[in-house]
């Protein structure tokens, strides 16, 4: 049993994720010490010169899936974070936890284990949400946020 809120344990371990990815692809990863704009830290290519990509990012024990989606409701305040122009292309970046918080995080001698996994999505130039409260969004789950496919994430997003 841990004395910290769940919500702060879930976020610490989903910035795990992406930290341990982004340096297993030898990237640059860059976290702000106070999330503004919506903007939870930049990623970067290791080849001097590339364009960065911000990320805001978002875990959640509570999703569905719809044939080759994950649907997941944000905020309408993020949501229009990410859907705005900016010189830096967005990614929301969406780790996807066990509903038992007892599994979230498993290690032993052989392996450090966190479960299940991150997804991504550019919603750049799509139309801002003129709704209350959330704007459910599409993630594709092709979009596996992996140390194999951040480049491919970076050429869609950085054209």
């Amino acid at each position: 049993m841990t004395l910290v809120p769940l919500n702060l344990v879930q976020e610490q371990l989903s910035l795990s994720y992406v930290q341990a990815v982004t340096y297993r692809a030898g990237w640059n990863l860059s976290v702000p010490r106070v999330d503004h704009r919506g903007i939870d830290g930049t990623l970067e290519a290791p080849v001097k010169g590339m364009s960065k990509v911000d990320f805001q990012l978002k875990s959640t024990t509570v999703f569905e899936t719809q044939g080759e989606y994950l649907v997941y409701d944000l905020r309408v305040e993020n949501y229009n974070q990410l859907v705005a122009q900016d010189d830096v292309p967005r990614i929301l970046i969406l780790f996807v936890m066990p509903n038992d918080p007892d599994e979230w995080l498993s290690c032993s001698a052989e392996e450090l284990c966190l479960r299940h996994c991150a997804y991504w999505v550019s919603l750049m130039g799509e139309t801002r949400s003129t709704n209350a409260s959330t704007h459910r969004v599409h993630v594709p789950l092709a979009n596996l946020f992996h140390p194999d496919t951040l480049q491919t994430m970076f050429d869609h997003v950085s054209h």
